[in-house]
């Protein structure tokens, strides 16, 4: 399953002036592996202090484990996503 999360955080939670919660995000990054997601990628848009994630996991249990460290930076807002033509072709087999 693809998963598309949007996490956003203050100035005041920011962590890239902050060793700490920046070690958080590189360990939650680092770990993706070993928790069996697959990073497609990882997009920031530092000056709105939002970064936007596309992962694939198995379950919502690994994204859940993936984004626990991150909890006190931040809201995170994840939803199931699937490609346009996988949505497409979804709607093929309806008929």
């Amino acid at each position: 399953m693809l998963f598309h999360a949007t996490h956003v955080h203050s100035y005041q939670t920011c962590h890239a002036h902050d060793e700490k919660r920046k070690a958080k995000v590189m360990e939650a990054v680092q770990s993706a592996g070993d928790i069996g997601i697959n990073i497609i990628g990882i997009f920031v848009d530092p000056p709105g202090h939002v970064g936007y994630f596309v992962l694939e996991a198995e379950s919502m249990e690994q994204i859940v484990q993936f984004f626990d460290p991150l909890l006190e930076l931040g809201d995170t807002n994840i939803r199931p996503v699937m490609s346009m033509q996988a949505a497409l072709d979804a709607l093929k087999s309806t008929d």
